[in-house]
């Protein structure tokens, strides 16, 4: 299974990041951020791999601050995370 995490530092933007996705139809929700990434906020959105570039544009075009883009690929029990961004 292979999907997109956009990490934070703030559980604010994460909140923020999450009814900006929402509103604009992507289909996202918020995570805890997986151990093996290093963020201030333990809150991730996590979204479908093939929005990442329409996301990250609306990210941008909103002024919502991110600390990274990731590509999540989970194969059974355990996950890899590449930053993307």
């Amino acid at each position: 299974m292979e999907y997109g995490l956009v990490v934070f530092d703030s559980t604010h933007e994460a909140i923020k990041t999450e009814t900006l996705a929402k509103d604009n139809q992507f289909h996202a929700r918020l995570i805890g951020t997986p151990g093996q990434i290093v963020a201030g906020c333990g809150l991730s959105l996590r979204f479908e791999l093939t929005d990442t570039n329409r996301l990250r544009r609306l990210l941008d075009d909103n002024g919502v601050t991110y600390k990274g883009i990731y590509h999540a690929l989970r194969d059974g029990i355990k996950s890899s995370y590449t930053a993307i961004k």
